[in-house]
């Protein structure tokens, strides 16, 4: 073999090794226990890797760009003291982070087995399952699909449970939901059926919630809008009426039911007081009602309620009680009021 030929064969040799090691560096990639990459070919998606893995077929490629889903949640962020996008694909490289996140949605509203409704602002640890990547991949609004299913877990189970029995069993709504989660997972809605995985891994729950003062009526409710300066009577009539307390004739049934909460375990006298004050707030509605008329209206005291009010009737006794005359002779009684 000639001088030139060996020259030639030697130089191929190199390029298709520097070739090979070019190819290999650029499809190499390295999946760790937090990282890992998927990739897809023209059928879609192919598999997630595992390990340090070279891209030998050429038409295998790692998921990444503007065309790659968009896998994120919504999380809380302390400093701006609301949500924030996570994104767990990194559009860059296609790294797709593997390690235990909290999902904080939006607080939203559930309702209890007594028809109380509440607010609750849930937290749930989760992790993206490296084997069901599969369905990250397949999911247009993977954000949307996590929280819808929070959401659908903690009102299961809030809905199990009176408003009373809430409080105190905090702990088995979590748990009940995280358990709920994780069965999301795997089982469907009908028996047998097979779950519409999300590719997550659902590690804890926890929630905190408030309940809305139903009691409480805007201010724009209570005053009205303001009054032209030309207001008919009708008009100052309406106006009076809105701003007429509410009394206990107009609670629904969800107000009595949180005022039965109030008085439980209440001992007589705090009770008595409470039933005083909602008696009093009646009987002012009434008084009002009756006087927005604007005819003369005689009441006697039977009528109004107050007979049977001690205070009240201590204080009418004081008022027609005449007053004590004059002591004479230096403080002697006369011979008529001696006893």
């Amino acid at each position: 073999m000639s001088l030139a030929l060996m020259i030639a064969v030697a130089a191929l040799v190199g390029v298709i090794v520097l070739a090979a090691i070019i190819y290999i560096w650029r499809r190499y990639y390295e999946a760790r226990y937090d990282l890992t990459y998927m990739t897809q070919d023209e059928r879609g998606f192919r598999r997630a890797l595992d390990g340090k893995v070279v891209l030998w077929d050429w038409e295998e490629s790692v998921v990444r760009g503007p065309t790659a889903p968009h896998i994120e949640f919504v999380a809380l962020d302390p400093q701006l003291a609301g949500g924030v996008l996570v994104k767990l694909l990194d559009p860059r490289t296609g790294a797709i982070n593997l390690r235990p996140h909290y999902c904080a949605p939006l607080p939203f509203d559930a309702v209890t087995a007594d028809s109380h409704k509440v607010i609750v602002e849930a937290r749930v640890q989760f992790s993206l399952n490296r084997d069901l990547l599969k369905h990250v991949y397949e999911i247009q609004e993977f954000s949307l699909a996590v929280e819808s299913r929070i959401q659908s877990a903690f009102r299961a189970e809030i809905g199990k449970r009176n408003d009373e029995d809430l409080r105190a069993s905090l702990q088995e709504v979590e748990r009940g939901a995280i358990e709920r989660l994780r069965r999301d997972e795997e089982e469907g809605d009908e028996a047998g059926e097979k779950g519409m995985a999300l590719g997550v891994r659902f590690h804890t729950a926890n929630f905190t919630y408030t309940q809305p003062d139903e009691f409480a009526v805007p201010a724009i409710a209570i005053s009205g809008p303001p009054l032209p300066a030309n207001a008919t009577p009708e008009q100052h009539a309406a106006a009076r009426a809105l701003a007429r307390a509410a009394g206990v004739l107009t609670l629904r049934p969800q107000q009595i039911d949180q005022l039965a909460d109030v008085f439980k375990n209440r001992d007589p006298a705090a009770l008595s007081a409470l039933l005083a004050v909602m008696e009093m707030q009646t009987r002012q509605n009434i008084a009002e009602a009756l006087a927005a008329s604007g005819q003369l209206l005689v009441l006697t005291p039977q009528e109004l309620g107050l007979i049977g009010a001690s205070a009240q009737r201590d204080a009418l006794a004081r008022r027609v009680a005449p007053a004590p005359g004059p002591v004479p002779n230096g403080g002697v009684h006369p011979p008529e009021q001696r006893l």
